[in-house]
């Protein structure tokens, strides 16, 4: 792209075609091979799941978000350097390498995007004092051009450390830094709401921009950790 501008690429029907047919070229199968104890998500030795750079497919959202990364790699013709099989990885979940996984590239010719919406998981009365007491929500401002998941403004979408939900993968990515700041009850110093962060999604062209919410729950629907209730 040396002296282009990146809005001043081909949009035409040929050209999207061929993006989308790269995109969907391949998906990768997630492998869970082994876990430590219990997974609170509820994650168990021998699940599999299909995931690409935007789907998650019901994958625990911290899982994803830590091999997000070699995803992309894998998806996009990369490779994972210290792996001696290319579109090949090992990794684990980041709450003390609990969930172990492998992960293996699958090529395909159908074009089909992979799109699995799993519904929300209850996370609060599990011991994670922050899920207790807060949830924070995504909320769509504006897409510059076309979004390939689907994002619309005005869509919202609860999320949280286990839960993607209905969220773009690649966008859950971008947003995971800043709902560790929410959670954990900070705020930026350039929002002028401590409770509201916005950012865009990785995606720079097409720009689906957002913001994620943060509000306290309701003692009364508020689950504790000693009875679950």
């Amino acid at each position: 792209m040396s002296g282009q501008n990146f809005r001043e690429i081909d949009t035409s029907k040929e050209y999207t075609s061929g993006v989308f047919a790269k995109i969907n070229n391949c998906y990768q199968t997630v492998k869970i091979t082994s876990v430590e104890g219990t997974c609170p998500y509820g994650h168990t030795a021998g699940q599999t799941f299909k995931v690409t750079s935007m789907n998650s497919d019901g994958l625990c959202g911290s899982l994803y978000h830590s091999i997000y990364s070699f995803v992309a790699a894998n998806q996009n013709g990369g490779a994972v350097p210290w792996e001696k099989q290319q579109g090949f990885f090992t990794a684990a979940c980041p709450e003390n390498g609990k969930v172990h996984v492998e992960v293996t590239r699958v090529d395909t010719d159908d074009g089909k995007m992979l799109r699995t919406r799993p519904p929300l998981k209850d996370m609060t009365g599990k011991g994670y004092a922050v899920l207790d007491r807060y949830r924070v929500k995504v909320e769509i401002l504006g897409v510059e051009h076309h979004c390939s998941w689907g994002h619309r403004p005005g869509q919202c979408h609860e999320i949280d450390h286990f839960n993607i939900g209905n969220l773009c993968g690649c966008l859950y990515w971008g947003a995971y830094r800043f709902m560790d700041v929410l959670y954990g009850g900070g705020g930026l110093p350039w929002e002028g709401d401590a409770n509201i962060v916005h950012g865009i999604c990785p995606d720079i062209y097409n720009q689906c921009s957002f913001r994620l919410i943060r509000e306290e729950r309701k003692p009364t629907t508020q689950k504790t950790a000693e009875t679950g209730e």
